[in-house]
This record gives C-alpha cells, structure tokens and sequence, in this order.
C-alpha cells in the first residue's frame, strides 16, 4: 500500500525507546508508524486539516459531527483514533478505514449525533472560553471574506 518512504530524522527524547517510521501511501497521506515493544495495546489516529473554523454559518458543530467519544475537534483540525487489544488491531484499523473511507450514515445515528453536538453546545452557550473561541472564529470568517 505504500508507495513511498521519506527518510526524514524524527527527532525524540534520548529516553524514548520506541521505533518511528514515516511512508507515503498512494493517496499522498502521510503516515507515522510507532512501535513499542513495551506495550499491551495498538492504537491508530487520522489528524484532518478540517476544524470548527470550516463550520458552515448555520451548521456549527459540523466538524464534530462524527463524535467526540472517538475525536477531538480544534479551530483548524479533527482527530480521529482508537486503541485495542494487540490481537484485535488488524480487524479494527480495517474498520477504521471504513468509518473514513465510506462512513455509516443512517437516519438513526446522525439524529443521535445531531442531539449529542447540539447539547454540547448548549452547555456550552455560558462558557466564556467558548465564548472566546465563537469571537475568534467570526473574526477569521471576518478576514477571510476580506480576502487579506
């Protein structure tokens, strides 16, 4: 699957006894593979350069529409990831690649989703640091219309 690799120094603590490897698949994605021999789980994460800043007007919250269970959304990226039982990684990363190659959108989980970020954005509404964030936003909307 990989069609290349960079030889590129990843640099790290002195103590950190764990191998790093960077390829390139196909579709020009950047993997990072670890591996620590020292562990009893593997875990897997898909950074997307996509955060709450790319929320539509009306549709806020759309870049943490798929979870937050299993993501973290920021102002500029989206982070998806999983851990498992060594002897389970194979099936999971699989599946994984399924929820972001064709992810399952039936009426009954996007309704789950949709009430789930809607109130997490009303406990939100009196949060200043939420409040903060909305302000920052609007003032990046604010310079990209301005094309500056």
């Amino acid at each position: 699957m990989a069609v290349g690799r960079e030889d590129v120094e990843i640099l790290k603590p002195r103590i950190d006894k764990r191998e790093y490897r960077r390829i390139v698949l196909r579709n020009s994605l950047q993997v990072l593979l670890i591996s620590d021999l020292d562990t009893d789980k593997c875990a897997a994460s898909m950074n997307v350069g996509v955060g709450s800043f790319c929320d539509p007007d009306g549709l806020e919250g759309l870049a943490h529409f798929l979870g937050s269970t299993n993501a973290f959304t920021t102002s500029e990226m989206t982070n998806y990831f999983f851990d498992v039982n060594i002897d389970c990684f194979e099936e999971a990363l699989d599946r994984f690649a399924q929820f972001l190659i064709k992810p399952l959108m039936s009426a009954d989980a996007t309704m789950r989703e949709i009430k789930a970020v809607d109130s997490e954005n009303q406990k939100n509404l009196l949060s200043d640091a939420w409040r903060m964030n909305q302000r920052n936003k609007s003032l990046t909307n604010m310079i990209d219309s301005a094309k500056w």
